[in-house]
């Protein structure tokens, strides 16, 4: 039996009826797939490599351009307090890496910030130089004074300072010039950054013998110095701090020291030393164990006779008046510039 025409057309209606295979590639793949229904799993599986290979591109794309296409940043603009003129590095990311090259007047630079100098009226009410306010305030005063509140001569602002009236705890820096050596400072002398360098100056530096520094001083050490004086030395001197002695390799040079030791427990001493270039210069002496005798002769019952004022917890009493931190160092040849 012979096959009838619309048979024939059914056919060609069927092969009409299928995707061209020149389609663009998403059609190519669904004419590809409609067309041979065992091999759907393998064009699922190729399909979903290529959409895996797109997206892995895309987020290398956003990696290296940082999340797309974006605007160059802005310069920055920073500023600091009371500072003139601010520098910034060029591959700075922010105002956090400012550095002030100039403050404005009446400001010092210390450290990366502008401080207030202190005025006349200040510094003479015992402000120390690094509490001073422009408007005539004080938030911290030298050792010896206490904060108060300010009079009329201070502009009847909130605070300024006045000398202690009693014996009262003082906690302030000292430094030493020393050689390599580590030890602990009793029985020593320290100083103000003044007289550091008034000491420097005039018996280190200048003086080279042998192809060293007198008395082999490399370094500059900086303690955290606690002072709590006896009561006997204010009641005394009215002062927060006893009679100066020299120290010469720990032991006491001034022939009234045991007197004094006996009479005003082991206070720390102090003495100014009057220069013309470095103002504020004074001295410190901080007896330790065993005063009396120089380091060779010092002994364990010469130590417990003579206990000296350091301790944890300054408070004031005979042989508890004084304890010291070390604070860090900087060597001689780094603060001079002279490296030989």
């Amino acid at each position: 039996m012979s096959q009838s025409a619309p048979q024939e057309g059914q056919l060609v209606a069927r092969s009409e009826a299928r995707e061209p295979l020149n389609s663009p590639d998403g059609d190519r793949r669904k004419a590809c797939c409609s067309r041979c229904p065992v091999c759907t799993p393998c064009c699922m599986i190729v399909t979903g490599l290529l959409l895996l290979a797109a997206l892995i591109a895309t987020i290398v794309a956003l990696a290296n351009h940082g999340g797309g296409s974006k605007e160059p940043d802005a310069p920055l603009h920073c500023s600091m307090d009371n500072c003139a003129e601010v520098y910034l590095p060029e591959e700075a990311k922010s105002c956090t890496e400012a550095m002030c090259r100039k403050c404005e007047d009446d400001y010092d630079q210390h450290s990366d910030a502008c401080i207030y100098r202190c005025s006349a009226d200040q510094r003479t009410s015992g402000c120390s130089p690094l509490g001073c306010s422009a408007d005539g305030t004080c938030s911290s005063c030298v050792p010896g004074f206490t904060v108060r509140k300010a009079n009329a001569s201070l502009r009847g602002l909130s605070s300024a300072c006045t000398k202690a009236a009693e014996p009262v705890k003082m906690n302030f820096l000292m430094y030493r010039a020393q050689n390599d050596d580590n030890y602990s400072p009793g029985n020593t002398v320290l100083a103000s950054p003044a007289g550091v360098m008034w000491y420097l100056h005039n018996q280190v530096v200048g003086s080279c013998l042998g192809g060293s520094r007198r008395f082999g001083i490399t370094r500059v050490l900086r303690y955290n110095v606690t002072v709590h004086n006896p009561p006997a030395v204010f009641a005394k001197i009215r002062g927060q701090f006893g009679h100066f002695v020299d120290f010469q390799w720990g032991q006491c040079k001034n022939p009234d020291c045991d007197r004094w030791w006996n009479e005003f427990g082991y206070a720390v001493g102090c003495q100014n030393q009057y220069s013309y270039r470095y103002k504020e210069a004074t001295y410190y002496s901080l007896p330790g164990s065993c005063p009396s005798k120089d380091l060779s002769s010092k002994s364990d019952s010469c130590n417990l006779l003579q206990p000296g004022g350091f301790c944890s917890h300054p408070d004031g009493t005979g042989n508890c008046t004084w304890s010291a931190e070390l604070a860090g160092n900087v060597s001689v040849d780094e603060l001079s510039g002279i490296q030989d």
